[in-house]
């Protein structure tokens, strides 16, 4: 179990182990009855995903985002017995409790124990439902105390670095065909531009990198700050202390997503068009990047900023993996 401090604002525990000792000994054994039929939570088999506490300033934030595996008994007023399974696909922090899927199946399914299985359905997981809304403030209460910092102690956290073109100012990639493009910014100034374009590999799912992404919690989390963050197509966003700002254009989840992003010292009103691609591999996403419209001369910061502000920070944030 990691958890380590950081001198910029973010402190990080990571709680998943914690939290598979806390479904046993929490959800094992809640019972619900009807109609004289008894049923219960017999074992949980399985937790997997990722369940984190989180502080930035001063505020403790929760990320979790599970996967239930359970096991229910039943008895009805006749003697009949039956036994199953219950799947919870996603128990997660930016779910709304009352979206939580339950999927309910029984062994060697009878008539004679369908309507166990209905109790289960309908009694049991309004049950389980109620027990997992306390899950967020229960992590926040066992481990509260290991990432809190007082936010008189903490500094500030260092903006992205950004500079104006110098006259050795080398590109770090462009395009395919290696040619600029021109702009213009708001007072009709010709804005001489170029690409980037850069593949970088994450060890995790593309479902959680995507959420990283456009989640508000976890990108105050990687932003280390009070980051701004809208998904909506049309939202805006705002990062480090608005050195970086833009607007969601398209999404389409766990595969795209086309941004307006700018640096605050580009020309006023001029935006660049950010291209996420998300390529999942078996144990691994590759997230192609490709933007367009970059000042001449802003190539070099803008990459850097990518390598040490979103990747490397996203990296070592969530364990996604090697920092470079």
């Amino acid at each position: 179990m990691s958890n380590w401090k950081n001198v910029n604002n973010w402190v990080n525990k990571n709680c998943l182990n914690w939290a598979k000792t806390y479904f046993q000994q929490e959800l094992v054994g809640i019972e619900a009855e009807k109609n004289g039929i008894q049923t219960s939570v017999s074992k949980v088999t399985e937790v997997t995903g990722d369940v984190d506490l989180n502080q930035r300033k001063g505020k403790i934030i929760t990320i979790f985002d599970v996967e239930l595996k359970l096991e229910w008994t039943g008895t009805a007023p006749d003697g009949t017995e039956a036994q199953g399974r219950i799947l919870i696909p996603e128990v997660a922090h930016d779910t709304d409790i009352d979206d939580y899927v339950f999927e309910i199946s029984v062994t060697d399914d009878s008539n004679a124990k369908r309507a166990i299985k209905e109790v289960v359905r309908k009694e049991l997981a309004a049950k389980l439902r109620q027990k997992l809304s306390t899950f967020a403030r229960d992590l926040v209460k066992a481990h509260g105390a290991d990432v809190y910092i007082d936010p008189s102690q903490l500094g500030t956290a260092p903006p992205p670095r950004v500079a104006s073109a110098t006259k050795d100012s080398t590109p770090a990639t462009k395009g395919h065909d290696g040619a600029s493009t021109t702009g213009a910014d708001k007072r009709g100034k010709i804005v001489n531009t170029t690409s980037l374009e850069e593949a970088v590999e994450f060890q995790t799912s593309a479902h959680e990198l995507y959420e990283t992404l456009l989640d508000s919690q976890r990108v105050a989390a990687w932003t280390r700050g009070s980051a701004k963050m809208s998904r909506e197509i049309g939202g805006k966003f705002e990062y480090f202390n608005g050195n970086v700002s833009g607007e969601i254009l398209e999404t389409i989840p766990d595969k795209k997503i086309v941004q307006k992003w700018r640096l605050s010292t580009w020309p006023e009103s001029h935006y660049s068009q950010v291209t996420f691609t998300f390529d999942q591999a078996s144990d691994s996403t590759k997230l192609i990047v490709k933007q367009t419209g970059v000042p001449i001369g802003e190539e070099e910061v803008t990459q850097r900023n990518w390598t040490a502000y979103y990747w490397n920070s996203i990296k070592q944030t969530f364990g996604f993996g090697a920092v470079f």
